[in-house]
């Protein structure tokens, strides 16, 4: 049965739509302006109204139509269909000045081959910063010749995640379908990035974690410890939702939890750090060409004072809802001031680093759907 949204908690779903509208309409702006076939001024509005239609009548549409689990089934494989040929049909991407593709191929091509990844300009000029977690997640996909699939596996697994979450329907496809018609992720099948798979592999690590061990989340230290020392070495900003979600836990477990996890993080750590380094010529050469300095977009003193926070708000959550919003707001807003950073720099839209801002999708779009099954269904059915 559907209740009133309350007024307390509206803001709340304003809020979370809002920055999953910013994050899509920015990717609209940016490559709108590229195309000649729909005057921009025409798609703008169309997009926008589109959006007002989901926040406002998207579940009681949603209701009418997904009416069996299957029609979730069928509708994760259509997309996935979909995205399989997203992946193949950017044929010359130096047209639109995209990287990313490149980078990842040489990046992997030199860690394979044991050679320093970091000191390399694409053909754009910038340096690759890989972690290694995120080349290892990455290995299997470069296999099989298309990197591209690693986003397709990811929204199957962002699918699978929230299924497993949610226990009512309309919600279950409503996460889905907010991925699924994404702006910024069908950029990142299009040009073969991987930004947004890193953050939808911790998102469905969290979920998994809570569900499985709810009660005690150090009840496998070690196995967390392992876990974790891989998934910090994907992206630098994937620590922030991981504080949130561990920081007071981890203080409030006993001393042979902690030591455990401990050994087990620096292990995973050490192992996957060693691979990327050991080619260096030198440790000047590391301090030169890193990928943890590759990687920082924003001011250091900025992202220090988000760093801050987050620790500070880590000892205020309370419900387990919250890691995802805070999640969202805090990466938002950290890839929000690199981006006023740059045009404080003079860079023209063209180069506007807007992709970052897809960072908080899935905690958005996850925190987005908590706030909408709490404030509509109260059995959860």
């Amino acid at each position: 049965m559907d209740k009133k949204i309350s007024k307390a908690s509206n803001w709340e779903l304003f809020t979370l739509f809002l920055v999953y509208f910013v994050i899509n309409f920015s990717f609209l702006v940016k490559y709108g302006v590229r195309q000649s076939v729909i005057s921009i001024y025409i798609l703008m509005p169309i997009f926008i109204l589109f959006h007002i239609g989901i926040y406002k009548w998207g579940i009681p549409l949603i209701s009418r139509w997904v009416k069996k689990p299957y029609m979730i089934n069928g509708w994760v494989i259509a997309i996935s269909v979909i995205y399989l040929g997203l992946t193949h049909v950017l044929k010359d991407p130096y047209k639109l000045k995209i990287d990313r593709w490149q980078t990842i191929e040489y990046a992997m091509r030199y860690w394979l081959d044991g050679k320093y990844i970091y000191d390399t300009r694409n053909y754009m000029g910038n340096f690759p910063s890989y972690l290694p977690g995120q080349l290892l997640i990455i290995l299997p996909f470069y296999f099989l010749g298309n990197v591209g699939y690693l986003q397709v596996a990811a929204f199957i697994l962002f699918g699978y995640a929230v299924s497993k979450e949610f226990k009512n329907q309309n919600i279950k496809f409503l996460a889905i379908f907010l991925l699924s018609i994404s702006l910024s992720y069908v950029y990142e099948l299009v040009c073969k990035s991987d930004l947004i798979s890193s953050f939808i592999l911790v998102s469905a690590f969290i979920l998994y974690w809570h569900r499985k061990f709810q009660e005690d989340y150090f009840k496998k230290p070690f196995l967390l410890g392992l876990i974790l020392g891989g998934i910090c070495l994907t992206r630098s900003v994937v620590v922030i939702p991981l504080i949130l979600f561990l920081l007071k836990p981890f203080l409030e477990t006993n001393v042979k939890n902690k030591i455990k996890v401990c050994i087990g993080f620096i292990i995973t750590f050490s192992i996957l750090l060693f691979t990327v380094l050991a080619p260096a010529k030198d440790f000047d050469y590391i301090l030169k060409y890193n990928p943890l300095q590759l990687q920082g977009q924003a001011n250091k003193y900025v992202t220090l004072l988000f760093l801050v926070l987050t620790v500070i708000l880590a000892f205020f959550v309370k419900r387990f809802k919250q890691v995802f919003f805070l999640s969202t707001l805090i990466i938002w807003g950290v890839m929000a001031s690199f981006i006023i950073e740059t045009i404080l720099r003079g860079f023209t839209l063209e180069y506007m680093s807007f992709s970052y801002w897809a960072s908080a999708l899935p905690f958005c779009i996850i925190a987005y759907c908590y706030e909408m099954q709490e404030q509509r269904y109260s059995d959860g059915e």
